[in-house]
C-alpha cells in the first residue's frame, strides 16, 4: 500500500512538473527606436508604407506595416506630455519611431519582396505638429 502511494505521489509530481514547464513564454526581445518615414497610406485597409529615415537599413526602402491594431503614441518633446493618437492624425513624410519585435526583423531580412509586411508593436509619431 505504502508503494501505490508513493508511486502515485512520483506520477502527480512528475505530471505537475511537465504541466507547469509547457506553459513558459519565450521572453522574445524588442528593438525600441527604429526610425521610419511614412511614403503611402492606405486609410480604407489603416495600412502604411515605410522606408528607412536614416542609414540603419531595417525596413530598407519599403515595408508596409498594418495600423489597424497597434498603440499609436505622440510624445511632445518639448512638455514631454504623451498622448494616444489615430491612424488618421498620420500624414506622408511624417517622422515616425516604431518598437519591433527582434524576430520581426529577422524575418523581414529574410524576404526579397520591395513590399514586406511586418508586425510593430508600437508606433511613435516623432513629427512635432500636434499640439
Amino acid at each position: 500500500m505504502m508503494k501505490k502511494m508513493i508511486m502515485v505521489l512520483c506520477i502527480c509530481i512528475c505530471a505537475f512538473t511537465l504541466v507547469s514547464c509547457s506553459g513558459q513564454q519565450t521572453n522574445e526581445s524588442f528593438t525600441l527606436g527604429v526610425n521610419a518615414i511614412i511614403t503611402e497610406i492606405d486609410k480604407e485597409n489603416k495600412i502604411i508604407a515605410t522606408k528607412d529615415s536614416g542609414e540603419e537599413g531595417v525596413l530598407g526602402d519599403g515595408c508596409l506595416i498594418d495600423c489597424s491594431q497597434i498603440p499609436m503614441i505622440y510624445c511632445n518633446y518639448d512638455t514631454q506630455d504623451i498622448v494616444d493618437i489615430t491612424f488618421d492624425d498620420l500624414q506622408v513624410g511624417d517622422e515616425i519611431v516604431l518598437t519591433i519585435r527582434n524576430s520581426e526583423i529577422k524575418n523581414l531580412q529574410k524576404k526579397d519582396d520591395n513590399k514586406a509586411k511586418i508586425a510593430v508593436e508600437q508606433l511613435q509619431l516623432g513629427t512635432q505638429r500636434i499640439k
